[in-house]
């Protein structure tokens, strides 16, 4: 009898322990991004006369045409994400990652005079803290807080001639949702998206110099949002 009653509890700690709330949470998300740091370069490129169309000619028999500014977008998005449950249905989450990778390439004719290329590289890193609201299981929910981006603006002019470097700090507010299609008690597999909207980075002007030419980048502001689509798992404890 004694037996049957200690096996009995035995059980049913076994079973809440099973389906009780784990109060943490560890994931990492990746996926694709979007923003708007590469548009406004773009577009200060134009106004600064890196714009042109580059003409290469293979000995007169045919040539190679060239429209700049060129984007490129490289990399994916990745972050690393902490969370604790205040009570079933809130949770307060940190995460830090890659945000946001990009690469305009300008260039400036200047015909018998040398002409002139610059590229500059954004790469956005971003740390936040969220308020997160979810439904009782877990499964779906949206958050909102306060962020910080980290922009690293590289420049190359002339191809590598000189390299500079420029770091910001933007402050701002996130705000995120997603959608666990596979919630268990110790683990989860879903979707998600997200959005940060700052304070837009400050340019300088960048000025190239040569002993035949000279163009100017003028300053422009850039990277006031970027967001992502993006897959998440991660586990409970």
């Amino acid at each position: 009898m004694k037996s049957t009653f200690l096996f009995t509890w035995l059980l049913l700690i076994s079973c809440f322990i099973c389906t009780a709330q784990k109060k943490n949470y560890i994931g990492v998300e990746s996926g694709a991004y979007f923003g708007n740091a590469n548009s406004n370069i773009e577009s200060g490129m134009v106004s600064s006369g890196f714009g042109d169309k580059q003409i290469a000619s293979f000995f007169g028999l045919f040539t190679i045409d060239t429209e700049y500014p060129r984007k490129k977008a490289g990399k994916t998005s990745y972050r690393v994400k902490y969370g604790h449950y205040v009570n079933k249905k809130t949770a307060i989450e940190a995460g830090f990652g890659l945000s946001y990778h990009g690469t305009v390439e300008g260039y400036d004719e200047k015909n018998f005079a040398q002409s002139n290329y610059l590229t500059l590289t954004s790469t956005i890193n971003t740390l936040y803290i969220a308020w997160v609201k979810t439904d009782s299981l877990g499964k779906a929910g949206f958050g909102i807080g306060p962020a910080l981006s980290f922009y690293k603006l590289a420049a190359d002019i002339n191809q590598g001639t000189t390299k500079q470097t420029t770091n910001y700090l933007l402050p701002g507010v996130m705000i995120k949702g997603f959608w666990h299609f596979l919630a268990y008690p110790s683990w989860f597999l879903g979707i998600g998206t997200e959005l940060s909207v700052t304070s837009a980075a400050k340019i300088d002007a960048i000025k190239i110099t040569t002993p035949t030419s000279e163009s100017t980048f003028k300053s422009t502001k850039a990277g006031s949002f970027n967001g992502n689509i993006s897959i998440t798992a991660g586990f409970r404890f």
